[in-house]
């Protein structure tokens, strides 16, 4: 199989979860990274846990006592779980009884001048493995807005095509042969998963996006310069 019939048949799997996920996230799996939270902000985990004849949910998802910020995620993450919840069950066949919904979340940044956290959501629902979908959900605290992707851009003083060029030429780096140029090509798309940190934003790649399943999620970080 070619690397351009690969990447169709990825994108394609990768639909099938973002179906599901990635409308209420617009924007790995173990946490690993230390929360950095200002003193102004208070981080707390809220939990959805679920078990039914057909089905289980086990989320997490960050709360930051900023009003308008804590309604978006929890909206976000609410909406991903009720159309999760919609799935039929499982055939007697399934190789898993029950589907499968698990969330957390890491990289957290509360600082003064922005709210940021990766979502990780995961389902299973018996097929060869869990797909999995990792979106930043970024705010400024002071209004409670998201920040979008030109802001982003405008963080590290880049446009689309130098992104572009530059994490094309990271990913052949890192991954050789089994890198998918289309999903880091100058399609916004490509780039609207990212988080924000004190010192960069990173750019999220998801499973299939520019690598196979195997390889898991890719990211690029770049410097900010605002």
């Amino acid at each position: 199989m070619n690397r351009y019939a690969a990447f169709a048949l990825a994108i394609l799997a990768l639909g099938v979860v973002g179906f599901i996920l990635l409308p209420y996230l617009n924007t790995s799996q173990e946490i690993v990274s230390e929360p950095k939270v200002s003193e102004e902000t208070t981080l707390t985990t809220k939990t959805i846990n679920e078990d039914t004849a057909t089905y289980v949910v086990d989320v997490k998802y960050p709360q930051f006592g900023i009003p308008a910020i804590d309604a978006d995620i929890k909206t976000k993450v609410d909406a991903a779980v009720a159309e999760f919840r919609s799935l039929p069950p499982n055939p007697p066949e399934s190789a898993t009884a029950k589907n499968e919904f698990n969330g957390t979340f890491e990289a957290v940044y509360a600082g003064a001048d922005v709210i940021s956290a990766k979502l990780i959501l995961s389902q299973y629902t018996g097929g060869a493995h869990p797909m999995t979908i990792v979106s930043g959900v970024n705010y400024d605290p002071s209004t409670g807005k998201q920040i979008l992707q030109a802001d982003a851009f405008r963080m590290i003083g880049k446009t689309v095509q130098q992104v572009s060029a530059e994490v094309t030429a990271k990913l052949k780096a890192r991954i050789g042969d089994a890198f998918f140029e289309e999903g880091a090509d100058t399609n916004p798309e490509n780039y609207s998963s990212f988080d924000i940190s004190e010192n960069e934003v990173t750019f999220i790649f998801q499973q299939y996006q520019v690598a196979p399943y195997a390889l898991g999620v890719q990211e690029v970080s770049f410097a900010r310069v605002d």
